[in-house]
């Protein structure tokens, strides 16, 4: 894939998931995708490392189920030809609480055939369970 090509499938892949557009999310995946999002399973169950579209897909609904997603900006991409990296500025509420959790992410992938082969994405994941779980952790 071009360097052009693999940012338009990014931004694709960014839009579909700040739509919620399950359906478009999971057709920009390709069928044996490597997928890991690193963040303390126990605070954030969707993370971890997944292994195909469905698990993926399923990971991505969790998210859903644990958020709303209130903002979702991505100010950075690099592309070099079948990859890419970005930083995502993120902001959701919590379900359950109603408390507001902001967040940066750093992700990585891999492109072919317009559809991404490999993921991952990593969070201030201290930062990130000290918010979701609202109190400061002293270690």
């Amino acid at each position: 894939m071009t360097t052009d090509e693999t940012r338009a499938a990014l931004n694709s892949i960014t839009d579909a998931f700040k739509r919620g557009d399950h359906e478009r999310l999971v057709s920009l995946y390709d069928d044996d995708i490597d997928w890991v999002l690193y963040a303390p399973l126990l605070v954030f169950p969707f993370a971890g490392q997944r292994r195909g579209k469905t698990e993926v897909l399923a990971s991505l609904l969790g998210v859903y189920q644990q958020f709303t997603i209130t903002k979702y900006d991505v100010p950075l991409i690099l592309a070099d030809g079948d990859r890419a990296s970005s930083i995502s500025e993120i902001a959701a509420t919590m379900r359950s609480t109603g408390r507001t959790v902001a967040l940066r992410l750093a992700s990585f992938s891999q492109f072919r055939d317009g559809k991404m082969i490999h993921y991952r994405g990593f969070i201030d994941s201290f930062d990130a369970a000290e918010q979701v779980l609202g109190f400061h952790i002293d270690v």
